[in-house]
């Protein structure tokens, strides 16, 4: 299971300062998404920095039609794959003790 994205905040146009809960932290630049279907949105006067978490599903929202998953800008920032983040994962799985 990913980490949940504890912090957002939009730093400069089309990026965005991310923080997770365990301690990963970093810039996404989110511009090869612009102009882009539902990413229109952005090109909008400052609605790009209207970037906020939605407390039901950890998304990063701009609008009711507009969101990003975190899971995916997480692995970027890692610089892993979804099966390399899987491995790690597995990897470090501690059972408790009965």
């Amino acid at each position: 299971m990913f980490p949940l994205l504890l912090s957002v905040k939009a730093i400069a146009q089309f990026k965005l300062q991310l923080c997770y809960e365990d301690g990963t932290k970093g810039l996404v630049d989110l511009s090869y998404l612009v102009g882009r279907g539902v990413f229109k949105i952005w090109n909008e006067g400052d609605t790009f920095f209207q970037v906020k978490i939605d407390p039901e599903t950890n998304a990063l929202v701009w609008s009711d039609s507009t969101d990003l998953d975190p899971d995916s800008l997480y692995l970027q920032l890692r610089g892993l794959t979804f099966e390399q983040f899987k491995a790690v994962s597995k990897s470090q799985v501690v059972y408790a003790a009965d």
